[in-house]
Order: C-alpha cells, then sequence, then structure tokens
C-alpha cells in the first residue's frame, strides 16, 4: 500500500525530468539547426563580401550595390539565427558558450556593417575606385579625399565598437565546422576595420600632405635589405621629393655617400641612445635608423640631412626593394638606368646581389642605384599599369613595415596613429610587445643570403604577469667557398672571415618586463642588458659562418598587468614574410 500511495508522487517527478529532457534536447536540436543556417550565411556573407570589395576598387556601382544587397541578406539571416533569448543561455553553458559567443560576436559585427557603417560608402561608391587614388601625370586631386572625408569618418565611428569586440574575440578554441567560418568572418571584420580606420586617417592628413597649404619637402630613404638593420636596411640612396597642391616632384637624387660622417651629432642624442648606438646614430646617415622606432629614426636621418643639405624637409618616407617588386606586379616591367629591364621577378636579386657585382665601385653602384630610384618614381607618378594592383602592393609592402612614413607636423604625425605605416614601437599598455631587431655590422651585402623567423609564445600567467619565449633562427646561405662572390658583397672583412655574418641582435622585452635568460643553440649563454626607454633589451653579437645559423631562445617575463594578447614586431628582410603579428595570452 505505501508503495501504490507513492507511485503518483514518484510519476510527477518523472513527467517533470521527462519533461525537462524532452525541452532540453529540443533546445540543443533547435540551437544545433539555427548554428548550422548562421554558419552557412557567414559563409555565404564572406563570398558577397569579396565581390562588393572587387566591385569598389573597380569602380562598378551597380554591381557593388547588388552586392551589398546579397551580402545584408546574409547578414540578417545570420543575425537572426544567432541572437535570442535561447542563444543568450547557450553562451553560458560550459563547452559550448564559447562557441555560442563567438558565432554571435560575428553575426552581431557582420549585422552592424551592412547596416551602419557600409551605406555611408556607398553614397561616395563612385569616388572609391582605385584610378582615383592613383598618380596620373605626377598630379593627385587632394580634394577627391576631402570630398570623401565626412562618410569615412561617419563609417568608421560606428564600425569601431564592433572591431573591438570581434578583436576581443579568442576563436582559438573553437572546435568543429565552426572553426573556420568564424575564423574568416573574424579576419575579415577586424581587416574591414583596419581599413576604415587607416582611410579615415588618411583622407584627413593627405590634403595637407600633398600640399594644399603651401609646398612641402620629403625625404624618401631607399632601405638595402642585403645590408640589414632594424628597420630593414642602410639608407643607401635618397630622393628628395616636392608636393604642392597635389603635384608630385623630384627636387635631387643622391646617395648615403654625398651624405659624409659628421664631425658632431646633428642633433642632441641622449645617454640611452649612445649606449645602445653609439653616437653615428646622429653623425652617420648610414646608421640614422638603427633605431626600432621610426619617429626617431626619422628625426635623426632629417637632421644628418639638414646637416649637409641645408633642407629641413617636412617629412620621411623609408621604402625597400621588395616594396618595388611588389608594385612591378601593378605597374609592369620597367627599364632600369642601363638598359636592363627590372620585374616583379628579378628586381629583389638584381638590386639587391646582382648589381654589386655588376658595379663592384661604389661610384657605379650610387649612379646606378640613383638613377633606378627615379626611373621607378616616374613609373609611378605617371599612374602606369593597374592602379588597384598597385594599391594593393602598397597596403601589402606597408603590412610588412617596409613602407614607413613620419611627419615633422605634430598634428599630422599624431593622426598616423598606430598604424603600422608610422612605424611605431611605443610603450606598452595591457597589451605587451616584443621586439627583434638585427643589424649587420660588416658593411657587406651578405644578408641577401640570410633568413630569420621570430616567434613569441606565452606559457603561463602568474600574478597578472605573463611568462614569453621568444625563439629566432637565424640562418646563412652564403655559398660554402664565399671566395666566388665579388668583394663588393662580401666586403673587407674587418671583423670576421669572407663570408661570414656579424649580426648584433637585440631583443626587446615588453614595456616594465624583465629578460629572465638567454639560451644560444640550447645552451644559457651570458648576455648585454640594455635600456631603451621603458624596455630592456638582450643584446647579442653573433657570427654566422656560410651555411650555417643560429637558434636563440629568450626568456622574459611582462609587467604587472600586461594580461591582454600580445605582439611580436620584427625586422623586414629580402625574403615577403609578416613582421608584426599576435600572439594569444596565457592569461
Amino acid at each position: 500500500m505505501l508503495r501504490d500511495v507513492l507511485r503518483p508522487a514518484d510519476w510527477t517527478r518523472r513527467g517533470v525530468l521527462v519533461a525537462v529532457a524532452v525541452v532540453l534536447g529540443l533546445s540543443i536540436v533547435w540551437l544545433a539547426f539555427q548554428t548550422t543556417l548562421a554558419v552557412l550565411s557567414l559563409t555565404k556573407a564572406a563570398d558577397q563580401a569579396e565581390v562588393l570589395r572587387t566591385a569598389l576598387v573597380a569602380g562598378d556601382q551597380e554591381a557593388a550595390e547588388e552586392a551589398l544587397d546579397q551580402l545584408t541578406v546574409f547578414a540578417d539571416r545570420a543575425h537572426d539565427n544567432s541572437n535570442g533569448p535561447l542563444w543568450w543561455v547557450a553562451g553560458h553553458v560550459p563547452f559550448v558558450g564559447d562557441e555560442a559567443q563567438a558565432v554571435t560576436t560575428i553575426s552581431s559585427g557582420l549585422f552592424v556593417a551592412v547596416h551602419d557603417a557600409l551605406p555611408p560608402l556607398m553614397e561616395v561608391a563612385d569616388q572609391l575606385e582605385a584610378d582615383s587614388f592613383t598618380v596620373r601625370d605626377s598630379v593627385i586631386d587632394p580634394t577627391l579625399f576631402t570630398s570623401i572625408a565626412p562618410a569615412l569618418a561617419e563609417s568608421d565611428a560606428a564600425f569601431r565598437p564592433v572591431v573591438d569586440e570581434v578583436q576581443a574575440l579568442d576563436s582559438s578554441g573553437l572546435f568543429g565546422r565552426l572553426r573556420r567560418p568564424v575564423v574568416a568572418a573574424q579576419d575579415q571584420l577586424l581587416e574591414v576595420g583596419g581599413v576604415l580606420s587607416s582611410a579615415n586617417r588618411a583622407a584627413e592628413v593627405l590634403p595637407e600632405v600633398l600640399g594644399t597649404s603651401g609646398a612641402r619637402t620629403y625625404l624618401v630613404a631607399v632601405q638595402s635589405n642585403a645590408e640589414i638593420r632594424p628597420l630593414g636596411g642602410v639608407p643607401g640612396t635618397w630622393l628628395l621629393v616636392q608636393a604642392e597642391n597635389g603635384r608630385i616632384s623630384i627636387l635631387e637624387t643622391g646617395s648615403s655617400s654625398d651624405l659624409p660622417q659628421l664631425d658632431t651629432p646633428a642633433t642632441a642624442l641622449t645617454p640611452q641612445e649612445t649606449g645602445l648606438y653609439g653616437t653615428t646614430v646622429g653623425t652617420d646617415f648610414r646608421n640614422s635608423m638603427l633605431n626600432p622606432h621610426f619617429p626617431r629614426s626619422a628625426e635623426l636621418a632629417s637632421a644628418v640631412f639638414a646637416a649637409h643639405r641645408g633642407v629641413q624637409v617636412d617629412g620621411v618616407l623609408a621604402v625597400d626593394p621588395v616594396t618595388l617588386a611588389y608594385l612591378l606586379v601593378g605597374t609592369g616591367p620597367i627599364q632600369a638606368s642601363d638598359g636592363s629591364v627590372l620585374t616583379a621577378e628579378n628586381a629583389v636579386d638584381r638590386l639587391l646581389n646582382q648589381a654589386y657585382a655588376e658595379y663592384p665601385d661604389g661610384a657605379s653602384q650610387n649612379a646606378f642605384f640613383e638613377s633606378t630610384a627615379r626611373s621607378v618614381f616616374d613609373v609611378f607618378t605617371a599612374g602606369q599599369g593597374d592602379s588597384s594592383t598597385v594599391l594593393r602592393a602598397l597596403a601589402e609592402a606597408a603590412k610588412e613595415r617596409r613602407v614607413l612614413v613620419w611627419l615633422r607636423d605634430p598634428e599630422l604625425e599624431e593622426e598616423l596613429g598606430s598604424d603600422v605605416i608610422a612605424g611605431r614601437f611605443d610603450p606598452d599598455g595591457d597589451a605587451p610587445t616584443v621586439g627583434v631587431f638585427l643589424s649587420d655590422r660588416t658593411e657587406a651585402k651578405l644578408q641577401y643570403y640570410f633568413s630569420s623567423e621570430s616567434s613569441v609564445s606565452s606559457s603561463r600567467c602568474e600574478d597578472d604577469q605573463q611568462k614569453l619565449s621568444v625563439r629566432t633562427q637565424l640562418r646563412s646561405s652564403v655559398p660554402t667557398n664565399p671566395a666566388s662572390l665579388p668583394l663588393s658583397v662580401t666586403g673587407l672583412a674587418p671583423y670576421a672571415p669572407q663570408g661570414t655574418m656579424v649580426l648584433r641582435a637585440r631583443v626587446y622585452a615588453p614595456s616594465g618586463g624583465s629578460i629572465d635568460s638567454v639560451e644560444l643553440d640550447g645552451q644559457d649563454v651570458p648576455f648585454e642588458t640594455q635600456v631603451d626607454g621603458d624596455r630592456l633589451v638582450a643584446y647579442l653579437e653573433l657570427t654566422i659562418a656560410p651555411g650555417e645559423g643560429h637558434d636563440i631562445r629568450v626568456a622574459m617575463t611582462t609587467a604587472p598587468g600586461q594580461t591582454e594578447d600580445g605582439r611580436l614586431v620584427t625586422t623586414p628582410g629580402v625574403r615577403p614574410g609578416t613582421t608584426d603579428v599576435a600572439f594569444r595570452s596565457a592569461c
């Protein structure tokens, strides 16, 4: 009888459990179904975003509007299928919460993009084609930038909160079919945000840079990656360029030989600078760009230039031959001064290696490089080739820190912000930055036969500080018989046997951080500690014999509170590759 009395209550509990299980099961099925629809919509939206980008660059407004309509349809579907109470609950459930939040964040960001950020751009779409931003007959119209500036500012302001949310999204732990579309959409949204931010600042700065308020002069320094320096290479060739009301012209060209070493620094140096680089950073134009913080290096280069030529330039632009190779993809081949043809395929070999063999004495080398630089400038300012390809080439070179810009006007320089083109190596906040920078000591041109690869991993988090491991692999591909190379490539070898590289490596800790140990080829080694601003620097001088290399590992600890994802900044070399990359925090 007792069993009969209890049975109804037992069935009531079972009924509740069954009902909960059914609701939970249906919710999971429904959530999985919505996830499938959202992911499918995100994938299709990514395809339409590429169609839209292509149409905008080509100036095809009809195709752009059609692509935006389609993009909006898929963005709305992704948003509708990844938002609501069920998704909110899923976002707080262990194991699946990260996936739910990722899809919701990405779809919401895409929704804001198509409804708030892109419409202002579509209103000026007819002015956004690549041809509009190309120099033609040595002129680019400054009023173009002032006319599109309001639309760019509106788009940038609408999209900035999206960038913050999407950037904070950790997609590394996603699994299955979610990972690929979410990561792709995340990268795409961040790229859009970066482009909008840069374009907004450019529209504010470029009219003044182009001389709408009077003629401006700029020093263009061409760095040779074959003789490596922290920012790329020795500035061996220079051009003095003028911009006035959009018209761009060359006033003068020269080489570092035309700017011999001064007796005293052209501008005051700090004790830290002389401790790090010696006084030649302020007296020798070739050494003026030893500081990885480009604004300071540009100031020093312009001061040395002014001491020799009596011209205080309004800004400095640094480029390298790899940038030229990128540009030639768009402009097509050009004829060098000696009648040879430079192409995207042979430019790096020709300018960073073969030319030294063909022109063994310094005077003929300088004449060749100067005239070639002028030829490249003339082709670029003439607007030769495909405009969109040229602009993409410049963007790629800038992303690799091969195109750097400094402006003397403090307000204009501030407008450049933290864009990679500004080349800043500023003090850190909560996000740590690590730097690995290299410099040749031999005055040879051996870094054509050199490669380096660096990475950072955050192993653990202790008391709001990250433990970081920095690894740099250096390799020489100099022929094992270096005597087969011309003396103009191997140099006079005053510091090491012919063909052996002598490199100075500086590994920068995050601001306020510490350097705990240094290993060279698996062995703990003593190292010199230097100070640059609020950063400690591990300094090593290395010799690398032909065909050999070194493996450097540096253990460091961030400052308290530096718990966010970090950045690694490195020296651009002869080989293409990213020199400003992010690494994940262990906190």
